[in-house]
């Protein structure tokens, strides 16, 4: 009995220590962003393009090719995986609605351009967006 309990309060803390190690989705963006906040509903609006700018600067949105965490946050916020919302934001380039994300290979890659890019948001882990500006959970 008491080797069970042991057993089953070092699994319970490896579950915990799992879960803390998968931080949540943020929307964040390039330091110059600091302090901007955005709810839900604003946070749709700069990812679908209906708003293209956060305080003073122009939006430049950032995507990774695929994230898990990126997914999570869009179908969420957004109600899209990153394939449509690659395609929502292709058909809006065709009909000159907007200026296409820049898509880069990796989370990390698309945290270190968004951190380099003036303006650029990126949907990420929060994690993996240490240092960035977090505009929306």
């Amino acid at each position: 009995m008491k080797r069970l309990l042991h057993t089953l309060f070092v699994a319970a803390g490896a579950l915990a220590l799992a879960a803390a190690a998968h931080a949540a989705p943020v929307l964040a963006g390039h330091s110059g962003l600091n302090g901007q906040n955005l709810d839900a509903e604003a946070a749709k609006s700069v990812l679908l393009g209906k708003r293209v700018t956060i305080g003073n600067a122009r939006v430049v949105i950032v995507i990774a090719k695929a994230s898990a965490a990126q997914d999570a946050f869009l179908q969420s916020h957004v109600g899209m995986n990153t394939s449509q919302f690659q395609n929502h934001w292709r058909r809006l380039f065709m009909t000159g609605g907007g200026s296409a994300p820049k898509i880069v290979e990796t989370e990390a890659e698309a945290c270190k351009t968004a951190a380099e890019t003036p303006g650029a948001v990126v949907v990420a882990d929060s994690a993996a967006a240490a240092g960035l500006a977090v505009l929306a959970n």
